[in-house]
Order: C-alpha cells, then sequence, then structure tokens
C-alpha cells in the first residue's frame, strides 16, 4: 500500500507538470523572434537588363568665328547656349561581385546604353551667334550610345539588400549637326547647306543604387549615375557667293565651337546571378516562404514617412502663338516660333503615406511628397519669346524656372519576398515654375522697352504615373528607388511691355514634363 500511495503520489505530480507545461507552450507565440536568416552567397557572375532614362547637359559656345581668315568680333554676343534634354534609354549590363566579409561586397561592372537624344534649336544657322530667327535653320546635338567600365563597393543592409557606390570610366557618342537651309541660306549660296560632326569622347562617372535579391538568383536594382565628358572642339565651315563690285568672290565662313556634355542616368535593372543561389530558402526560392515567415515580418500596413533625394528633368516646349505691336498682329510665318527648354536639378522629397496590405501579397496604400528643386534654363540674346528675327545681345534673356512640386498618388504593389516590394504608383500632381523675359541692353533702352524685366509664374496640376521597388531594412525602415513621369499640358503666358510708347503684347504657351527619380528612406510606424 506504501508502494502503490508514493507512486500515485508521482504520477499526480508528473501529471500536473506536464499540463502546467502544455498550457505554457499553447499559450505561447509560433514565433518568439524572427527566424535566422541564413547567411547570405553574392559572389560571381551576373547579366542583366536595365531600363530608365539619360538627361543631357549640353553647353554648346563659339569660340571664334572667321569671314577668309579675318576673325569677327563677339563681344556683346551670346556666344553660349544650352542643349539639354532627356530619352529613355535600355542597357544590357554584366559584372562579377566578390563577398570580402559578411557585409561588404566589391566588384566591377560593365554597361552599354542605347538612347536617341535629339536637342533641336531652330533658328540657329551654324552656333550660338549665327542666330537667324528662320525655321530652315537649325542647330542640333544628338547623344545616342554611352558605355561604362566601372568598379563596386557595396555595404548589405540585409542578407537580401545591397547600398552600393559605383565608379570608373564611360563613353558617350554625340553627333552635331548644323542645317542652313532658309531663304537667306540659299540666297546667299551657303555650301554645305548640312554641315554634320560626330565624336566619341571618354568621360568620368560615379553614382550609386539599391539591389535587392529575390528568387533565388534574381537581382532588382535602382541605379543613379552623373558622368562629365568635358569639352570637344568642332568646326562648321561654309562658302557663300557675295558679289561685291568688280564681281562675285567666294567667302569662307569658318565657325569654331566647344560642346561640354554631362549627363544623368537612371536604370531600373533585373539581373540573373549564376552560380550558387542568395539564400533562396529566404529570398523567396522556396514555394513557401511566406508560410515560413513571422507575421511581424510580412505586416506592410501603417504609416510611414520619408525623406527622399534624387533629380528631377524637365522637358518644356515654349511656342510664341501671336505678337502684337501697336495693335498690329505680327506675321509670325517662317519664324523659328518654338525651342526647348529643357533642364535637370537636383531634388529633396519629404512624404508620408499608408499602406494596407489586403491579402499576403498584395499591398495597397495612399501618398503624398513634396518636391524641392531649383532649375532655371536660359536663352541668352532673346528679349521676348522665341519668334525674334535676328540676335540679340548677352544681356538679353528669356528664362524658364521650376522650383517646388507635389503629388497625391494612388499605390498597388506585390511581395516579391516578404521584405521586398514591387509597386506602381499614379495620381495628381502640381508643378510650381515662372518665365522671366529681361530687356536691358543699349537696343532695349534706346527703344524704351518697359518693363525691362516681365516675370509670369504658375502652378500647374497634372497627372503622374510610375513605379519602384521598396525594401524593409533595420527593422521599421524601409528604402525605395522610385520613378515618376508627369504630364503638366499646356499653360498661356503673356509678355507685355511698351516700345517707343507703344503697346507690344507677345502671346506664348509653355508645354511641361518631367521625369522624376528618388532614392528614399521611410520609417514605418507601429
Amino acid at each position: 500500500m506504501k508502494i502503490m500511495l508514493r507512486t500515485s503520489v508521482v504520477l499526480a505530480a508528473v501529471a500536473a507538470a506536464s499540463s502546467a507545461q502544455a498550457a505554457d507552450m499553447s499559450a505561447a507565440p509560433i514565433y518568439k523572434a524572427p527566424p535566422v536568416i541564413a547567411a547570405s552567397s553574392w559572389t560571381g557572375f551576373y547579366a542583366g537588363l536595365g531600363l530608365g532614362f539619360r538627361t543631357a547637359r549640353t553647353d554648346v559656345t563659339t569660340t571664334s568665328v572667321s569671314v577668309n581668315g579675318v576673325f569677327v568680333n563677339l563681344t556683346g554676343l551670346p556666344t553660349s547656349q544650352p542643349f539639354d534634354g532627356a530619352a529613355f534609354r535600355a542597357s544590357p549590363y554584366v559584372g562579377f561581385n566578390w563577398q570580402f566579409a559578411p557585409q561588404w561586397i566589391a566588384g566591377i561592372e560593365g554597361d552599354a546604353g542605347f538612347a536617341s537624344l535629339n536637342a533641336i534649336r531652330g533658328g540657329f544657322a551654324s552656333e550660338p551667334t549665327d542666330f537667324s530667327g528662320s525655321t530652315g535653320d537649325a542647330l542640333a546635338v544628338k547623344s545616342t550610345w554611352d558605355a561604362s567600365l566601372r568598379g563596386r563597393l557595396g555595404f548589405l543592409l540585409t542578407p537580401a539588400t545591397l547600398a552600393y557606390a559605383t565608379s570608373g570610366v564611360a563613353w558617350q557618342h554625340y553627333d552635331i549637326t548644323s542645317t542652313c537651309a532658309s531663304i537667306s541660306c540659299v540666297a546667299a549660296a551657303f555650301t554645305p547647306a548640312v554641315v554634320a560632326n560626330s565624336a566619341t569622347k571618354a568621360g568620368w562617372t560615379i553614382g550609386g543604387g539599391l539591389e535587392t535579391a529575390f528568387w533565388g538568383r534574381w537581382l532588382a536594382r535602382a541605379d543613379y549615375r552623373y558622368a562629365d565628358f568635358g569639352s570637344a572642339p568642332f568646326t562648321i565651315a561654309r562658302t557663300d557667293i557675295s558679289n561685291p563690285r568688280g564681281g562675285p568672290i567666294t567667302v569662307l565662313g569658318v565657325h569654331n565651337l566647344d560642346v561640354a556634355m554631362r549627363t544623368h542616368t537612371v536604370t531600373f535593372g533585373l539581373a540573373y546571378k549564376f552560380g550558387n543561389s542568395i539564400s533562396a530558402e529566404t529570398l523567396g526560392g522556396a514555394s513557401d516562404v511566406f508560410a515560413m515567415a513571422p507575421s511581424s515580418v510580412m505586416s506592410w500596413g501603417g504609416f510611414y514617412a520619408g525623406l527622399g533625394a534624387g533629380v528631377r528633368a524637365s522637358r518644356a516646349d515654349l511656342t510664341t502663338t501671336s505678337v502684337f505691336f501697336g495693335g498690329v498682329a505680327g506675321d509670325l510665318s517662317g519664324f523659328a516660333a518654338s525651342q526647348p527648354f529643357d533642364g535637370t536639378a537636383f531634388r529633396a522629397s519629404p512624404y508620408v503615406g499608408y499602406n494596407w496590405q489586403f491579402a499576403r501579397r498584395w499591398v495597397a496604400g495612399l501618398e503624398a511628397d513634396a518636391g524641392f528643386a531649383d532649375q532655371t534654363t536660359t536663352l541668352a540674346g532673346l528679349q521676348s519669346s522665341p519668334a525674334q528675327l535676328g540676335v540679340g545681345d548677352a544681356v538679353d534673356s528669356l528664362k524658364l524656372k521650376t522650383t517646388w512640386d507635389a503629388s497625391l498618388r494612388g499605390r498597388l504593389g506585390f511581395l516579391l519576398t516578404p521584405a521586398t516590394l514591387a509597386y506602381a504608383t499614379g495620381g495628381v500632381a502640381w508643378q510650381h515654375y515662372q518665365v522671366t523675359s529681361t530687356c536691358v541692353s543699349a537696343e532695349c533702352v534706346l527703344n524704351r522697352d518697359t518693363p525691362a524685366i516681365v516675370t509670369n509664374s504658375t502652378t500647374k496640376p497634372g497627372w503622374t504615373a510610375g513605379g519602384g521597388i521598396e525594401t524593409a531594412v533595420w527593422g521599421h525602415w524601409l528604402a525605395r528607388g522610385e520613378y515618376r513621369y508627369t504630364d503638366f499640358g499646356t499653360a498661356p503666358f503673356i509678355i507685355s511691355r511698351t516700345i517707343n510708347g507703344l503697346p507690344f503684347l507677345d502671346n506664348f504657351d509653355v508645354k511641361l514634363r518631367t521625369h522624376t527619380v528618388t532614392f528614399g528612406l521611410a520609417y514605418k510606424f507601429n
């Protein structure tokens, strides 16, 4: 009996302990902490394809003009004009990474870019001091292919996300074409009518980006680079027939100019890594990766706020629609009545938003941002708008300045992995800009042009659409790379002056579109 009693007590104690332990286990969460992420392996070759855009900041500057060996005095003339622009770009790339430390990666990469960026200024027969204002004359700078060979150094924010810097040598091919086909060119028998030059210029490039791994061997990236190709000299030479007393003679005109080019390149790429995968089990290589992950990793819902930095490229066309002097309409036939006012500027942009994770791999959201940039494009020598015959003085100018912008957009994203979101975005946007006409030369003073400076400004609404990649790093922090295109339509403006006491009205339209790229870091609340 004593043995049976002791045995019963022991069994009862064991049962009680087992019940308590079971109760504790049932109350404990399935994941007390996020699972340990396996060490990633980034070493190896990769090849990919990028899509994006390239903007060019190109200045064409006249260095000398001679007629039959006699140099022309260029004092007071506008000897330099911008030939900026933006174009979509496709770029295959290949590279090799070395993971020389747990969180550090070095590499080498080469790429080739293909774009067709053609900046044309009508009314320029050869170079900036040779402004006829006629539609048959034009000067164009066209940049086509580019290439680079660069080193890379990156730091793994997480085993799946790499932030990197890159720098090296770059090459840019471009063509300079001068067309002199207006009535005055034909009458003077200028030959040849079209003069074309080309160059492939070497320079340096620097930039950086964000790259994230998913599905084992795939790498998605957002990349920005700045490149400077220095200056290259060009010569435009033509002959014409002059008829002074004593009979016709051949006149040789030689225009020497320098072309300085810098570019901003943005690429969104997708690459395949050869060899070992980058921790396929934790980066989406397994079909049940979302089921394996704790709910805290997958939760994208909630408010967030961040700060972005990047570039905004403006594509603006200013077109004269009508001119009135003393109440009489001017005849614009044959005038180069439109000019591009393109440009690129660095941009800072705070943003806030809210996400709803309405399905395991789908996220919807609403976001607002404000952008601050200061970009001015100036055409020297234009006293009012493009419909002007003959070059003015360098102190006269027409300027287009873009400043702040804002947007309110919806977002819809798909989770490539629990930590990486690919999303599209679209909505309404606003852009503030102003146009300033300056007429302060001796000619303007003599003609009593009043007021000397006329400024018009507007805040124009438009639509915007784009997309990006966002990845979770450091717990509550979200890093992103985003691109947006925006169209603000057309806005009318008027330059109103009195000239020698008579009213002068210059009516013109400004058509504006922008390309915006943002690299951002946001904090997610909750």
